[in-house]
């Protein structure tokens, strides 16, 4: 037996802000798109396979079928020639010994959770990128002290591709800062980056979620973190 699972595209609307299920996607499939590919492979290789999915969709929405599409394929033991019919799995064959349901962003203490920790991954990127610029600006200026040119914004050219939309909400957005030691990250900032902006929270909602977890400005505008740990890496340091 062969289980294949992949997102179903036709129930990608019901999330929010959601085009694909992870930025390493490059296509997924609608239902007839799956079908069809496992009926062709099933001919091929003497297989016969039956279709189910998991995650129902809310009521009213039953027309865009499983949140996961799956395919489950089995040999055919008979002659090539008497496939069995393949079609959708109406009832499973086991017995279900454990059930759970998942938690979800609308329970406010998963969101608080999950919004915390993109907070401290983005923060942590834009750290690191803006420790690169000072040092690729310092060796700059010990090499061409009479460069007047200036370097892209880090915050943004580095890491994940974004769109022009996504490119202009973030250069419009207020940069991150360095006062002495310390690194600041305006919230604002971080709500322009598609992974937070998808929480769909203003800042003050963002403010109240991260409060008790992560360190904020003396007026709460931004967050809070060392601008060098003892874990970076320098290649000056080789």
């Amino acid at each position: 037996m062969i289980v294949i699972s992949t997102p179903n595209c036709e129930f990608n609307p019901l999330f929010p802000t959601v085009t694909l299920r992870d930025a390493d996607h490059k296509f997924e499939w609608n239902r007839m798109e799956f079908q069809t590919w496992a009926l062709q492979v099933a001919d091929r290789y003497n297989y016969c396979v039956e279709f189910t999915g998991v995650g129902k969709p809310p009521a009213g929405a039953e027309h865009v079928g499983f949140c996961t599409q799956i395919g489950v394929f089995q040999k055919n033991t008979g002659k090539a020639t008497q496939s069995c019919v393949s079609k959708p799995l109406d009832h499973h064959v086991y017995k279900a010994v454990y059930t759970t349901s998942y938690p979800s962003l609308q329970q406010e203490r998963m969101l608080k959770f999950v919004l915390v920790g993109e907070v401290l991954i983005q923060v942590e990127r834009l750290r690191l990128r803006h420790g690169r610029m000072l040092r690729e600006q310092k060796r700059e200026a010990d090499t061409k002290p009479d460069s007047s040119e200036s370097s892209p914004d880090p915050h943004l050219v580095l890491g994940a591709v974004f769109t022009e939309a996504e490119k202009d909400r973030i250069e419009n957005s207020p940069k991150p800062f360095c006062e002495g030691d310390k690194f600041f990250v305006p919230l604002k900032r971080l709500l322009a980056y598609p992974k937070l902006l998808r929480f769909q929270v203003d800042e003050d909602k963002m403010r109240a979620l991260i409060s008790e977890s992560v360190c904020l400005s003396s007026d709460g505008s931004a967050v809070v973190v060392d601008l060098h740990n003892s874990w970076d890496y320098r290649p000056e340091d080789n």
